[in-house]
């Protein structure tokens, strides 16, 4: 009897044992999906939806050194950025006490507020409190640039979903290698109206811009820069077409930076 008792106190003690342990495993946890039932070329077609190319400018201000990324200081470049933007809310709201709500620029003040508030929020926070929760292909979004055919991979959830073709840097400017979580910044309209240099749609000349680490950057080009994506042109960033800057700025923002990995590399 005793022996039957302590056979059963054992096999209770084995099974309490493996029921804890199943509830506090160290073990993967499931991720969360982002894109369930998310049809990616719906997706992609509704957010191109050709408008009226009103302020288009060939030329672009990358291409006259004004800034390099990698070498140039990126903090101070962004605190340049963000005292003209501040400039242009300030006229904003100046134009808007006298002449009331100005509905046709009503937009690009919302873009100026919001990237202003996103452009605070960067600069402000602590690196070390930067997590990386996930890393490459396991990601939900996951982008691979193959420098050799100048081309951008797009991965959702681990499954290739497009191809874009793209621009990195020339020889003098060389795009380095990277494979990283996508530290952002992330904006929308990447210009001032005072800033130098060319400007698409009224976004600017680096429209959708989303930047991986030190002033690199994956965005938007000009008008004049389109027949130049397939080859090296940039001084640095990584240029693509902005309607599909426009797709890819738009998935970072439907699952974040920390679920957004980079890779960069001279070859696959």
């Amino acid at each position: 009897m005793k022996m039957y008792k302590y056979f059963t106190s054992l096999f209770l003690l084995v099974l309490i044992t493996v029921f804890s342990l199943s509830l506090f495993s160290c073990g993967p946890e499931k991720r969360k999906k982002f894109f369930s039932h998310f049809k990616y070329q719906r997706f992609k077609d509704s957010l191109q939806q050709l408008k009226t190319i009103d302020m288009v400018d060939s030329s672009n201000f990358f291409d006259e050194n004004a800034f390099v990324p990698g070498t140039d200081s990126f903090q101070h470049f962004l605190w340049r950025i963000e005292s003209l933007w501040q400039q242009d809310l300030a006229n904003l709201l100046k134009e808007e006490a006298k002449r009331g709500p100005l509905i046709n620029r009503r937009n690009e003040k919302l873009e100026v507020m919001s990237n202003i508030k996103t452009l605070d929020s960067f600069l402000n926070r602590v690196d070390s409190q930067f997590l990386t929760p996930c890393v490459g292909i396991e990601c939900a979004l996951y982008a691979v640039v193959d420098k050799s055919k100048q081309l951008l991979y797009l991965y959702l959830e681990g499954e290739l979903s497009d191809s874009f073709k793209v621009s990195t840097g020339i020889k003098k400017y060389e795009t380095p290698e990277m494979d990283l979580q996508a530290r952002g910044p992330v904006f929308t309209k990447y210009k001032s109206r005072k800033y130098p240099g060319g400007n698409y749609m009224g976004l600017g000349n680096m429209p959708y811009a989303v930047f991986l680490r030190d002033g690199y950057a994956i965005h938007g080009t000009t008008l004049g820069n389109f027949k130049k994506l397939g080859t090296r042109a940039s001084h640095g960033c990584i240029r693509i077409h902005p309607d599909n800057a426009l797709v890819f700025y738009s998935l970072v923002k439907k699952v974040g930076l920390s679920q957004t990995w980079v890779t960069v590399r001279d070859s696959l």
